[in-house]
């Protein structure tokens, strides 16, 4: 747009908007305060949309190149989960048992058995080695943690006990706590491969 041009513009529009601010005469009525803003927002808006369409008429000579980057979403992978398969051993076998394990294949109370406050009862186990290796003679069952309820004797003196090997029962005395609630005492084998327990509910 030349100097000229562009100055005739400017007038355009301060004609526009004092033409618009002026006060209007019709029919006797003046014009009020609302009506003039709103007046002067058309007039302004006109003035906008004739300088865009002229330009867009009268284009320049060197076109301006106007670059949208354009984004693209690459959606995160799906994942499968993966199990590793069992480690293979020489000759393509799955890896024995534990050199010591322990079950407990038996077992008084059973859980959650609801028992009497300050009552005796006793507690039984039966252990099976599923190791792979013997247990060694003299090793204790006893007392490991949680609410200590023994009375009388604390502890079993294991014999030597084979691979697959049951053995039991060992029969524990104990008293329940004089407070309601669950409780849970646990015991261990010295060596640290079995911990049985019992967990039992305390209510009048």
């Amino acid at each position: 747009m030349s100097r000229v041009s562009f100055r005739s513009f400017l007038a355009g529009i301060g004609l526009a908007i004092l033409a618009a601010c002026a006060p209007f005469q019709g029919q006797g009525e003046s014009v009020g305060a609302e009506e003039v803003k709103a007046q002067v927002g058309t007039s302004v808006a006109l003035t906008i949309a004739a300088h865009y369409t002229n330009q867009a008429a009268h284009p320049p000579a060197t076109p301006t190149v106007t670059v949208t980057p354009t984004l693209t979403l690459t959606p995160f992978p799906t994942l499968t989960p993966h199990t590793p398969p069992p480690t293979q051993l020489p000759g393509g076998g799955a890896p024995g048992p534990a050199a010591y394990g322990c079950a407990v294949t038996g077992k008084v109370p059973y859980d959650n058995a609801i028992l009497q406050p300050n009552t005796d009862f006793d507690i039984k186990f039966y252990l099976k080695n599923i190791g792979a290796k013997p247990w060694g003679a003299g090793a204790d069952l006893l007392y490991g943690g949680g609410t200590d309820m023994l009375v009388g004797n604390t502890r079993y003196e294991l014999p030597q006990v084979s691979p697959g090997q049951q053995v039991g029962p060992f029969i524990f005395d104990a008293h329940t706590p004089k407070k309601p609630g669950t409780y849970v005492m646990t015991f261990k084998v010295q060596g640290g491969f079995c911990y049985p327990y019992v967990r039992v509910v305390v209510k009048r």
